[in-house]
């Protein structure tokens, strides 16, 4: 939280602290002069005694117990701010980030402008000691009174009139006269004693043609001293006045001052710049030509902008002969407003050499003074950390020989003509070459494996590879050692922070300039467990309109605190999660949060469940207990639907993840039931189990029957999947038995197919009888006639498996007559399929090949794309079996092209196998073998024994064809090995092992079925 939420102390003035932007409360006089007393002694132990003598003249006998209790009432305010308050035997001690008291920051700039000053930066000092002046807000800690803090205060005070006075001698060296001297004549009132004071008002008076005046100010300085102190005036103003008294004749005025211009006013080049070559090529060529006149640098917080602008900048010195200006805009600065274009204008009219006194005070006219020396100069302007658009248009010169490069963490599409390079995280090459150049090139290539870690940890972000890395560079840390801290969160915000340079605070500073809404949705978009989002879960989860959600998120897109990755996805950057999610535990209460996670859950609750029963047949349902319904997206086919839940599943599973973690019961078991069926048809079957134990766990914790049973059902088909088939059938008795005990017939019946259909997998065709033929009676019993055809069609399949074509004939018929009586085309689909596989395996193509070009036409008709992905698969078949090549081959592509729109896994395996099986059939080797090798990696990735056995007899095959029977003969051991006992389909590959130059179902290419396997299943048929 420290890193994200910044707590700023104040003391040059009123003391106050900030934290967001915002005032924090301190309570009362006593909590306040604490406070400041600790801040005074920041970093050092303040004792119990001083504190006693400073918060009382006349201390109580309760004194120490109640400065124990002010103490603890300051240690709450600033733990939460990042600071740590320790108590020690003696007394206090308060340490503090670095950069959070204004007087260090103060201290800091005073020092860092003498060292520009002593470098020869007049320029640079002279910002610095403005900066530095500007954080005063009136005298030290007005309103607390002590023998300490009027000591400190006084000090301070000091210090201030010190950077007055040498800010006045460097504005002076630069040409200033007429601007200062107003502001001179007012401190040397005030101050009339500061003989430093009063010397650079003679100076810049004599600068001005009025030595006169100044000799009339020595003269009052002289009195006052005389008078106040009794004393002469010192070394430097005696000389100054002997100086102007030789000087004679008095010279006229200098019209415009001579100043010595530095070709150059940008930053220091980082020498270890690393990466970024096609960006720097571009750049270096574009504005090397001049060709655009205005490029825009846009980024996220920390990937690099500034570095990259700068080193580009010093690339192109030689192009820009009359000058590289550079101006610092503050437009995501923290506790500073951006700079007015007005300032802007001055600091630029200055770079170039226009003298302080013929800079206009009005901006309007500084606009056109910049734009009248920059008519005829070729100067490359770099505009950084550029608020928007409104600030920087007015900056922009219109000479032709001029280029300006804005630096923002905005889009400024609104800057006519601009060009944009958007800065993307870095490439995980440039990203270790930059580890490495901080850290040392042999303690990290030492440990290649931690570097990656600790890159993938960074996010590739360039500050926090830079951070990192510094850090590690100084310690004798292993590079694994520091992957470690970085891997938990609140080590890694303290990892990623540098002095007054922190990862988070950097990128907080995008937040801060967000509208309240904007930044309560940003703040609650660290719930979303899942990678990435779209509009509808964003509204969901601020319980917004989707339109105002899109409003917000793109205006977050525009400020480079989500990327996006596609047209209607969003995603956060690690880093930047961590940030939204610290400012969230900061201003949001836990029951807040958690009621916008709830409705986020619920949304991808409601989108699993209603689009799932279109595009997901046979899905078991239940009522989700939802009272309210999120808004989806619109879905107008199947095709939209299986599309939705591709796009979000990986959400939809993360969801479910951290719902079984957390105890959110009801989502951690309805998710995965709702689910696991597409996972089941995509081929995603691995996490499957692992879904379904933690719903089973989920329901049981409810006392949820209903849940328990559909969790059981679903571990089940895992562990089927798994080959696991002793305790499949222990599941799904469990789930069967719960499903008689509530009552839920339907439930019982969807169970006995799933045990018939397990029995199937495992060899146990007779047993699998007999659990479909309890199905069906189980279904007439409650007059469920849909459920009763789909167990008529389920002991049809075993029939066809057991070669009692004729008894399966008779029951997909009878299915046939009930679907077309009932007007359930769906159905009538289910049936035709299975009537031309029968067929097919009768030898009777003609006949398949009407069965299947009606189940396709109707497919077509209702959109049923599953239907028409697997009947085009099997019609392809049935072509190629009667010669029909050409057909053949463009059905195959059809019935492959559909499955893969839909994310049909099996239906893809069977259309690859069967393309393959054509193409063999049309010579063409090479392409078969490909497709046959898709098939088998996409078989063996989602768990499919029925695909990949085919497939190898398709590989069997191609080696025959090409002469080597050895590898043939592998192929099909294997594809026997693979098909279950008792699948008729593993007849095929015997046949070959039995015959060489035997023909089976996959191989014919013509009118006739190969008569070897026409033979057995006749003879199969009469018994």
């Amino acid at each position: 939280m420290e890193a994200c939420v910044r707590m700023d102390y104040r003391i040059l003035g009123p003391l106050e602290l900030r934290s967001a932007g915002r005032p924090v409360a301190l309570g009362g006089e006593r909590q306040q002069k604490l406070l400041a007393l600790l801040l005074l002694g920041t970093g050092t132990v303040v004792s119990f005694d001083r504190l006693i003598d400073e918060l009382w003249e006349d201390p109580p006998q309760t004194a120490r117990r109640q400065v124990c209790n002010a103490a603890a009432a300051v240690r709450r305010v600033v733990t939460g701010g990042g600071g740590r308050l320790t108590t020690s035997t003696h007394g206090y001690r308060l340490d503090l980030p670095d950069g959070r008291l204004d007087a260090d920051l103060f201290h800091a700039q005073v020092r860092d402008a003498e060292v520009a000053a002593g470098e020869g930066m007049p320029a640079q000092a002279v910002a610095l000691l403005q900066s530095a002046l500007d954080l005063w807000r009136g005298p030290v800690l007005a309103g607390l009174r002590s023998a300490s803090i009027d000591a400190a205060a006084e000090g301070l005070r000091e210090q201030r009139l010190q950077a007055v006075e040498r800010l006045a001698e460097l504005r002076l060296e630069l040409g200033e006269v007429a601007s200062l001297l107003g502001e001179l004549t007012g401190q040397v009132a005030e101050h009339p004693l500061r003989e430093s004071l009063r010397a650079t008002l003679m100076r810049a008076l004599d600068r001005a043609g009025r030595r006169g005046d100044a000799l009339t100010v020595f003269e009052q300085g002289r009195r006052a001293l005389a008078e106040e102190l009794g004393a002469d005036p010192g070394p430097e103003l005696r000389s100054l006045h002997a100086e102007l008294l030789r000087a004679q004749p008095e010279p006229e005025p200098e019209r415009r001052p001579v100043v010595k211009v530095r070709p150059s006013s940008l930053p220091f080049d980082i020498p270890d710049f690393t990466g970024r070559e096609s960006e720097v090529d571009w750049l270096v060529e574009a504005i090397g030509t001049r060709s655009p006149a205005i490029v825009t640098i846009e980024g996220m917080g920390g990937i690099g902008k500034t570095a990259l602008a700068v080193h580009v900048a010093h690339r192109l010195e030689d192009r820009f002969p009359d000058g590289r200006c550079y101006v610092d805009l503050r437009g995501f600065t923290a506790d500073t407003t951006p700079m007015t274009a007005g300032a802007a204008l001055e600091s630029l009219l200055r770079q170039i050499g226009v003298p302080a006194e013929e800079i206009p005070v009005d901006p309007a006219a500084r606009r056109d003074l910049w734009l009248a020396e920059m008519a005829h100069r070729r100067v490359l302007v770099v505009l950084d950390n550029a608020a928007d658009a409104g600030q920087v248009r007015p900056l922009l010169p219109g000479a032709s020989g001029a280029v300006v490069l804005i630096v923002s963490r905005c889009h400024l599409m609104a800057i006519e003509g601009a060009v944009p390079v958007s800065l993307d995280v870095l490439p995980a090459d440039d990203a270790v070459a930059l580890f490495r150049r901080i850290a040392g090139p042999d303690r990290a290539d030492a440990e290649p494996e931690a570097v990656a870690d600790v890159i993938s940890l960074c996010g590739r972000l360039p500050l926090a590879i830079r951070i990192a890395a510094s850090r590690f560079c100084r310690r004798p840390w292993s590079v694994a050692h520091l992957a470690e801290q970085l891997r938990d969160r609140q080590r890694r915000a303290r990892a990623f922070t540098a002095n007054d340079l922190s990862v988070a605070g950097v990128l907080a500073l995008s937040y801060h300039h967000l509208a309240a809404d904007r930044q309560e949705l940003f703040r609650l978009l660290a719930l979303v467990p899942g990678a990435d989002f779209d509009a509808y879960a964003a509204a969901a989860l601020a319980g917004v309109p989707v339109y105002d959600a899109q409003d917000v998120l793109e205006e977050l897109v525009e400020c480079n605190l989500l990327m996006q990755r596609r047209s209607d996805r969003y995603c956060l950057h690690d880093l930047v999660r961590d940030c939204a999610r610290d400012l969230a535990d900061e201003a949001d209460a836990p029951s807040e949060l958690d009621t916008a996670r709830r409705r986020l859950f619920d949304y991808y609750l409601h989108l699993a469940d209603v689009r799932g029963r279109r595009s997901l047949p046979g899905r078991r349902g239940f009522g989700t207990g939802l009272t309210w319904e999120p808004e989806l997206p619109a879905s107008a086919s199947e095709e939209d639907d299986i599309r939705q839940l591709r796009a979000e599943y990986k959400n939809m599973v993360a969801v479910a993840d951290y719902a079984s973690a957390h105890g959110w019961h009801v989502h951690a078991w309805q998710l995965p039931c709702l689910l696991t069926p597409y996972l089941t048809r995509v081929g995603l079957r691995s996490g499957v189990l692992e879904l379904s134990r933690n719903a089973l766990k989920a329901a049981q914790a409810l006392g949820d029957r209903c849940g328990e049973s559909m969790a059981l059902t679903n571990i089940a088909f895992a562990l089927r999947e798994a080959g696991r088939h002793g305790e499949v059938l222990e599941f799904l008795d469990r789930a069967i038995a719960i499903s008689r005990e509530l009552g839920d017939l339907p439930a019982a019946i969807g169970g006995l197919r799933d045990l018939g259909a397990s029995q199937v997998q495992a060899g146990m065709l007779d047993d699998a009888a007999t659990s479909f033929a309890e199905a069906v009676a189980l279904a007439r019993s409650i007059g469920d006639q849909r459920a009763e055809v789909n167990s008529t069609i389920d002991l049809g399949f075993v029939d066809c498996n057991l070669g009692r074509y004729r008894e399966a004939d008779a029951r997909f018929r009878d299915a046939l007559a009930m679907h077309q009586l009932d007007g359930y085309v769906g159905g009538e689909v289910v049936v035709l399929i299975n009537i031309g596989w029968l067929a097919q395996l009768r030898g009777r193509d003609a006949e398949a090949a009407v069965a299947l070009e009606r189940a396709v036409r109707l497919s077509r008709e209702i959109g049923m794309s599953r239907g028409e992905g697997i009947s085009l698969a099997w019609l392809g078949v049935t072509y190629r079996r009667q010669g029909r090549i050409a057909d053949a081959l463009a059905v195959g592509r059809e019935a492959l092209e559909s499955a893969r729109r839909m994310d049909l896994r099996e239906p893809e395996g069977d259309a690859l196998n069967g393309l393959a099986e054509t193409c063999l059939a049309a010579g063409r080797l090479r392409e078969a073998e490909a497709l046959l090798w898709n098939a088998e990696e996409l078989a063996m990735a989602g768990a499919l024994p029925m695909v990949r056995a085919r497939a190898h007899e398709g590989l069997a095959h191609v080696a025959a064809r090409r002469g080597d029977l050895a590898w043939a003969r592998t192929h099909w051991e294997r594809a026997v090995a693979l098909y279950p006992d008792g699948a008729v389909d593993a007849e095929n590959p015997r046949a070959h092992l039995g015959d060489a130059g035997a023909e089976c179902m996959r191989c014919v290419s013509g009118q006739e079925a190969p008569r070897a396997l026409t033979v057995v299943r006749e003879i199969a048929s009469v018994g």
